[in-house]
């Protein structure tokens, strides 16, 4: 009987620890996402603070040193709901994205398109699309909401073959689970790998 009952009590201090948010009632204008960049030998933290949800994500970026740029990203409402590449080349200025380039959120139709079966998208700026498809792992990626240990659950999404399976490569992409607000909670490719680390919410 002891060991359920200990089973019991690190499950509650866990759940404790760590409870899920919903990233639908935190992300809005003024919500800063944190996250942690691993690129060869550097490692700095890459700042997004959302402007607007609607009609399309808008935001400022800061990264720290040692890559040490700013500036700001502008979605159009078209690239929101379909747009199939991964803007991840970020230099120092504002930026308006084309209409098939989006940055930090996966679009509608990716997302949908991810759900029902595979999506074909470019996790790399001039780079052909992939056809990418659900590994079907669930995680949880563990964050700071303001200063409170969190937890979000992840989909997370690779390169398939024809065979409809995920291929051996190290690169993946991982995302909230919600049409309304995919946010992107992981990626690596073959130069970085990205982590959300910590959520600030307006003062």
């Amino acid at each position: 009987m002891k060991k359920p009952f200990l089973l019991l009590v690190l499950l509650a201090l866990y759940s404790f620890c760590f409870s899920q948010v919903n990233l639908l009632t935190l992300v809005k204008p003024g919500t800063q996402l944190v996250y942690l960049v691993q690129s060869g030998e550097q490692q700095y933290y890459f700042m997004v603070k959302v402007k607007a949800i609607a009609p399309a994500v808008t935001f400022d970026w800061e990264m720290t040193e040692p890559a040490s740029m700013k500036g700001s990203i502008t979605h159009t409402a078209t690239a929101m709901a379909s747009a199939t590449t991964m803007h991840n080349m970020f230099t120092p200025g504002d930026v308006t994205l084309d209409d098939n380039t989006i940055s930090v959120w996966l679009s509608k139709a990716t997302f949908t398109n991810l759900r029902k079966s595979a999506a074909m998208l470019s996790i790399n700026q001039g780079e052909a699309p992939k056809k990418m498809g659900l590994t079907g792992d669930t995680k949880v990626v563990k964050i700071l909401l303001d200063a409170q240990k969190e937890t979000i659950e992840e989909e997370i999404a690779k390169e398939f073959n024809a065979d409809g399976n995920p291929i051996k490569t190290e690169e993946f992409i991982s995302f909230y689970n919600s049409v309304k607000m995919p946010v992107i909670l992981r990626m690596k490719n073959a130069t970085f790998a990205i982590t959300l680390k910590e959520i600030r919410m307006p003062k």
